[in-house]
């Protein structure tokens, strides 16, 4: 379902940003086709953490020590 969503809104002109450890599939081997399919596509392969401090914009502030504890 990820991988249809995304290769359809790249399609409509969109870059999804895909949150590899946010996603799964029954088997290991066809996860990983999909993240390489959807990164060969276009869209832009991330992590949880990655977003999330790239979101932050800033470190030092107390959101990020906030954010930065949760996921330690």
């Amino acid at each position: 379902c990820v991988m249809q969503t995304a290769i359809d809104l790249l399609g409509r002109g969109y870059i999804p940003v895909i949150v590899e450890d946010c996603v799964s599939s029954r088997n290991v081997n066809d996860k990983n086709i999909a993240i390489e399919r959807m990164r060969q596509a276009g869209a832009y392969i991330s992590t949880y953490e990655s977003i999330l401090f790239e979101l932050l914009q800033e470190a030092g502030t107390e959101t990020f020590k906030a954010i930065s504890n949760l996921v330690k």
